[in-house]
């Protein structure tokens, strides 16, 4: 089978976004996570990518990107490749090993040329678990239990394709989870001397030492100056909580919005669903002494912040499940960990250094998914 790997062009860009489709989500149901408005939006974000399809016959099969971010390792600055988009169509499940392996060739060659010294990528456990054995031939190291949290029930917005056709069951389903969260939430215990309010411009410089106070226990965490973060948050046009005590900031919450889609039809094309922009945290850092109280009331306050009514906006993330306080504070509202949403962290070290994963490690959501830029 002669396989052509290529950069990606404009022209495929619907072949590739079929492709991304079909290849992720041709077996399963409600609730994923879709690409607006195109295949390549979230590359065009990004200074350093890398973008490779693979090609049989003039039909395209596969694709790999990467995108780099600096981060800190051993507390040296180094750049991190972070793959994306390993895709494959169904039909062509049964040479997996083949085309891929030359896909992730081509892309790691590149990615040693742009002097990146490590590559991550996140997929689901159960679809490593399918390929562990050409991970492993390829050098990955796997680390389980980077699984994603959500809670909420209401969209920040919604797109209908045709109509919105949300059935009764849904709605009731819905109501009841909503029921849920209003009762974790009286559950929490108040705030005594602790205050939560938007983050201001002027509060910039306290949320990047408390991001960076916390980043710095995580293995490839990046650290922030007030101008970095500053950019970061411009970029995926985030916005954000902090929470203090007597002009203290001892929390911070800052999100961002991406696309998700549900109640499809048609699948594996979907012909018909409902996009929805969803919230996630960009970065979540609280003081440890104050993580038990506060942190469960900033992810209630960014629920609640775009609900003109009563309910809760969804809210999601993905973690690495170790770091214990967001592990509780997720749970403590009543999200959810999904089981088939379990997912790995593959690891590959192209640096001389050594890495030690005994530690939790940082997950960039940001990149893990296609983040929403636009103005809504």
């Amino acid at each position: 089978m002669s396989v052509e790997i290529i950069n990606f062009e404009k022209n495929y860009e619907q072949q590739t976004l079929q492709l991304f489709y079909r290849s992720v989500f041709y077996n399963r149901k409600e609730f994923e996570y879709t690409r607006l408005p195109t295949w390549s939006h979230r590359y065009l974000l990004e200074d350093e990518i890398i973008q490779r399809l693979a090609i049989i016959n003039g039909k395209i099969v596969g694709s790999l990107g990467l995108i780099s971010y600096t981060s800190y390792v051993n507390d040296k600055k180094q750049k991190i490749g972070f793959f994306v988009d390993n895709c494959i169509l169904p039909e062509y499940a049964s040479e997996y090993d083949s085309i891929m392996s030359q896909i992730f060739q081509n892309v790691e060659h590149a990615a040693k040329t742009m002097k990146v010294n490590y590559i991550l990528g996140w997929d689901y456990t159960r679809k490593v678990d399918s390929h562990n054995d050409f991970f492993h031939r390829m050098g990955y190291s796997r680390l389980d239990g980077i699984n994603w949290f959500g809670g909420g029930t209401k969209p920040v917005f919604a797109f209908f394709e045709k109509g919105d056709d949300i059935s009764a069951i849904w709605k009731f389903a819905l109501g009841l989870l909503n029921l849920k969260f209003q009762f974790r939430e009286k559950r929490t215990s108040s705030l005594t001397k602790e205050t939560i309010r938007p983050l201001k411009n002027t509060d910039i410089p306290d949320a990047a030492n408390l991001i960076n106070s916390q980043n710095k226990f995580l293995t490839f965490s990046p650290k922030y100056s007030k101008d970095t973060l500053k950019k970061t948050m411009e970029k995926y046009h985030a916005k954000g909580w902090i929470a203090e005590t007597k002009d203290t900031a001892i929390g911070v919450l800052i999100t961002f919005l991406a696309p998700w889609s549900g109640w499809m039809y048609g699948r594996p094309e979907y012909t018909k669903f409902t996009n929805f922009l969803i919230n996630h945290p960009l970065e979540f850092a609280v003081n440890p002494e104050y993580a038990k109280q506060v942190a469960p009331h900033l992810l209630f306050t960014a629920m609640k912040s775009d609900v003109h009514n009563r309910g809760y906006s969804m809210l999601v993330d993905v973690f690495d499940r170790r770091i214990s306080w967001a592990t509780k504070a997720f749970f403590d509202i009543g999200a959810d960990e999904l089981p088939y949403d379990f997912g790995t962290l593959l690891f590959k070290n192209l640096s001389e250094e050594s890495v030690d994963l005994s530690h939790p490690v940082y997950v960039p959501t940001n990149l893990v998914i296609s983040p929403y830029t636009g103005k809504y």
